[in-house]
């Protein structure tokens, strides 16, 4: 007789509040479990420290799957990160791994978990916020005009491409579903358990904190300047994570790294608060709470009974 699938395991909420080493010592208790990355911007390949790409020391020895798959500046959907998260996991189904999910980027979570029913959906704001920054420009927003374009032809026939608002949502849509026209069908394809894991407002403040400084003191600069000689685009570069805008105005002289990190630390805890709202949406998602720094051991132990239905 068939037997009914595991639920896929999913560890998400904000950022910078431990997910991936709430997950990572998950599936190292679990055993045979794998992770799976769904954070839109630890997608793109050879931008380590402004994407807070996990390294060997952040994972425990688990593999993560779905990290640099993608050119910094290249389109890649959520429909493209779908197609390759649904692939991932039918490799680890047949070799027996389950497979944890982990990341914020709701969209992708829900496009897996719920099916693909994008269109009314919420954007992903770091994205959005992306994709705004170009089009305030003129430059930018002809840009960005051109690339619908060239994306979507016929849907970009009945945009008006001089309104950046309009210009940027038709982005979005063609991330998401691949066209103007193009509609996903929507329901659940993989039985699922969420956990959201999450935070106080001072200790989240002050991870975040933590985290930009330290994105400053490893190389960040170094990393955005590499990019820069390597030819890729100022403007993509900063569509690739929240920092590299930073980063950019301290070599072009225009920040101190002081003010660079005070301003990707407001940043980020403007998308963190667009990241709690988007899940604390999803009833179907179980929240853990951290209360201090060193409490990450404790909380695997319960995610794992809550994974287990204990």
């Amino acid at each position: 007789m068939p037997t009914t699938p595991e639920p896929l395991i999913a560890v998400v909420g904000p950022t910078a509040t431990g997910k991936t080493a709430l997950a990572a010592r998950l599936a190292v208790r679990l055993g045979a479990a794998e992770l799976v990355n769904a954070d839109s911007r630890q997608v793109l390949r050879g931008l380590h420290v402004g994407t807070n790409t996990p390294g060997p020391e952040d994972l425990d020895g688990v593999p993560c799957h779905l990290l640099g798959i993608s050119d910094p500046g290249a389109p890649f959907s959520v429909a493209d990160w779908l197609a390759a998260a649904r692939d991932c996991l039918a490799t680890l189904d047949r070799r027996a791994v389950r497979p944890i999910l982990v990341g914020g980027t709701g969209l992708y979570v829900r496009a897996l978990l719920d099916g693909l029913e994008l269109e009314g959906a919420p954007p992903d704001p770091a994205r959005r916020a992306a994709l705004s920054a170009r089009a305030a420009s003129p430059e930018g927003l002809t840009g960005l005009a051109e690339e619908l374009r060239q994306r979507d032809p016929e849907g970009a026939v009945g945009i008006d491409l001089r309104n950046p608002r309009r210009v940027v949502r038709a982005l979005e849509i063609v991330e998401t579903r691949g066209s103007l026209a193009a509609r996903g069908r929507g329901g659940a394809t993989h039985p699922s358990f969420r956990i959201g894991l999450d935070t106080t407002p001072d200790l989240h403040r002050g991870w975040i904190a933590e985290r930009a400084r330290a994105m400053m003191a490893g190389g960040l600069l170094e990393e955005t300047a590499a990019a820069l000689a390597r030819g890729l685009p100022s403007e993509a570069l900063d569509g690739s994570g929240i920092g590299y805008r930073e980063a950019l105005a301290v070599l072009d002289g225009k920040l101190s790294e002081a003010e660079a990190v005070a301003e990707i630390v407001r940043r980020t805890a403007r998308y963190a608060k667009a990241q709690r709202t988007w899940f604390r949406a999803d009833r179907n998602v179980v929240w853990l709470h951290r209360e201090r720094g060193d409490d990450l051991d404790e909380l695997v132990v319960s995610a794992l009974a809550l994974a287990e239905g204990r």
